[in-house]
């Protein structure tokens, strides 16, 4: 058979044009359906052995216990999931608080944040980073005070 033959066909290819395109109709309906009730979320950590920053998206839960805000800083503390990624923070770090008042959200850390082992980045670094997730995924946050067991940092 010439392949030129088969397309001239009309009805041959008006049921693979409907094949093909129900096909994408699928794909597309698993994609939106695999992300129903999350938020797409942007994380930015460093890159190991570079000084250029990686952006990683989560799909996280649209109604937490914990709220939208804790459960983001708590997947901004635990770290990047991807190859070559560095943690703000030493691991073992954990959020002991984190509250909105008004347009200020305060975050308390254990005192592990303070060590910076294990391939964390610079404290000051970290808490530039920490800043500008937040207030890239929350825009309606200004202000953000982050304090390390109980002590303000002010970077």
């Amino acid at each position: 058979m010439n392949f030129k033959k088969l397309l001239s066909d009309k009805k041959l290819l008006v049921k693979l044009s409907i094949i093909v395109a129900s096909i994408v109709v699928l794909l597309i309906l698993i994609h939106i359906f695999s992300h129903l009730g999350t938020n797409k979320r942007v994380f930015i950590f460093p890159v190991s052995g570079s000084t250029k920053t990686q952006k990683e998206v989560r799909y996280l839960s649209s109604k937490p216990v914990q709220g939208k805000i804790h459960y983001y800083v708590d997947e901004l503390v635990l770290g990047p999931s991807f190859y070559r990624g560095r943690a703000l923070f030493t691991p073992g770090t954990h959020v002991e608080y984190c509250f909105l008042r008004d347009d200020s959200l305060y975050v308390g850390l254990s005192g592990e944040a303070a060590l910076q082992q294990n391939g964390a980045v610079s404290l000051e670094e970290a808490a530039g980073l920490f800043k500008k997730n937040i207030k890239k995924n929350f825009a309606g946050i200004k202000n953000i005070e982050l304090f390390i067991e109980g002590n303000y940092i002010s970077y």
